[in-house]
Order: structure tokens, then C-alpha cells, then sequence
């Protein structure tokens, strides 16, 4: 099944924008009374008749809609330091929403390499990667933020927070556990993790986000790069639901 998107379906739109109508009529070559299908980015799935085959405004008439289209019985926010390589996290990006994920807050640590994030791009990759994966829903992608301002934003009480951090702990005076584990502790369906950049977390960093309640967790004895830790954790608890 194919799968386009509207940003404004929801609210009454009832064509589709220069970019998909292109796509439809000139590339899948679509035409007036074909049934096609429609993500409105919020969840829902719109079964549409094509009225008018404009390539650059494609018109339609909603036939049927059907809710939490692809949806995934959790919420999860990955916060996660851009790679200097800012391809390794754009690869991230689009491979979580492939998996599940609700949103995506790119983070600037102390021990940051990239300092500049710009997130029109990863915008697009997570739209193309939500209709591929067949989702309803497209996750929303951040502005970056400081780890401290993050780590200093009131978050839901019922959201389990993880941090991943390859160091010992014994100066925080918590046990880092398995993220497994920490996930079967959680006993919600909320969740937050937190990956750092190449350095890791600084340990200023480390005891501020114990303090605001993270939890340090593990994920195994490899040292994995940044976009393979971030995914491996998105699996993590995907993998937990199955």
C-alpha cells in the first residue's frame, strides 16, 4: 500500500501538496477515481477517491478513516547527541521511526563535537520513513538543546528515564543496570532515554540527571557509536511489546 501525507487532512484539507501530488500523478501515475491512502501525521489513516489529478494539487474526497493506523502501544523520547557525521544521525533517525518512536530531541553535551544541528532535513526523512514503515503517526523532531536544559525541562512524573552511560557509577552512588531490566522495573508505558555524544555524559551532566530522577542503565559490554546505542535502545523497548 502506498502511502502519501497531508498535514492538513485533519483539519479539512482536502488536497494534497505540490510535492505528493507530483509524486502521485506523475510518478505512481495516478489518476481521477483511484483510491489512494492518506497519513495525516497524528495517527490516522484516510482512505481518499482522487477528484482531480492536478500534479501540482492533487484533489480528493475522504471515503474512510481509520485511527492509530501503525500505532505502538508505548510513548518514546529519544534524546540523542548528533555524531559529528551528521548522516550517522539522520541514518538514526529514519531507523527509529521505521521501528517506533513518538519524538526525537537532539542534545548538546559537554563533550559535544557538533555544536550546530539544523532539523528541516530529518524532518523529511522521518515523514518518508513513517509512510514506508505503513505509520499513522510521524514523530516529532526537536531543535537541539543543551543537556542541562534538557535535564531541567519538567517532564511527565510517569515517564521511566533512562540514561545510557558506558562509565562506572559508584560516584553517583546508583547502580547502572541493564536497560532490560530498568524496562521491566518500569512498570508504565512512558518512556524517556537519553544517549550521549562521543565523550559520553560529563559528570556534572551525570549527577544533575540523577538528581532529576534518570536512571543509569547499560546496554551491554560493546562500545557502540552514538546512532547504534540510540537504536539499540529504541529496539529495546519495541522488542519488550512484541
Amino acid at each position: 500500500m502506498e502511502l502519501f501525507y497531508s498535514r492538513d487532512i485533519a483539519a479539512g484539507g482536502r488536497t494534497l501538496d505540490q510535492e505528493e501530488s507530483n509524486h502521485c500523478v506523475r510518478v505512481l501515475r495516478h489518476s481521477v477515481g483511484d483510491v489512494i491512502h492518506i497519513v495525516d501525521g497524528c495517527g490516522c489513516l484516510y482512505e481518499c477517491r482522487i477528484d482531480d489529478a492536478a500534479p501540482k494539487a492533487v484533489g480528493f474526497t475522504v471515503l474512510k478513516v481509520e485511527e492509530a493506523f501503525g500505532a505502538h502501544p508505548y510513548k518514546l523520547q529519544m534524546a540523542v547527541a548528533p555524531p559529528k557525521n551528521i548522516d550517522r544521525f539522520e541514518w538514526f533517525c529514519e531507523k527509529a521511526t521505521e521501528i517506533a518512536v513518538d519524538r526525537i530531541t537532539p542534545l548538546f553535551g559537554d563533550y559535544s563535537e557538533r555544536k550546530v544541528f539544523k532539523k528541516e532535513r530529518c524532518e523529511r526523512l522521518v515523514i518518508a520513513a513513517a509512510k514506508q514503515s505503513h505509520k499513522g503517526a510521524i514523530p516529532q523532531v526537536d531543535d537541539a538543546v543543551k543537556v542541562k536544559d534538557f535535564l531541567s525541562t519538567p517532564m511527565d512524573a510517569n515517564v521511566a528515564k533512562f540514561i545510557c552511560y558506558c562509565d562506572d557509577t559508584d560516584y553517583l552512588n546508583i547502580e547502572k543496570i541493564n536497560i532490560r531490566e530498568a524496562i521491566r522495573k518500569a512498570q508504565c508505558d512512558k518512556y524517556a532515554v537519553m544517549i550521549g555524544p562521543e565523550g559520553d555524559f560529563s559528570r556534572e551532566e551525570m549527577r544533575l540527571a540523577v538528581e532529576k530522577g534518570w536512571q543509569p542503565v547499560s546496554l551491554g559490554t560493546s562500545r557502540l557509536r552514538i546512532e547504534t546505542a540510540a537504536l539499540t535502545a529504541v529496539a529495546a523497548i519495541y522488542l519488550n511489546y512484541i
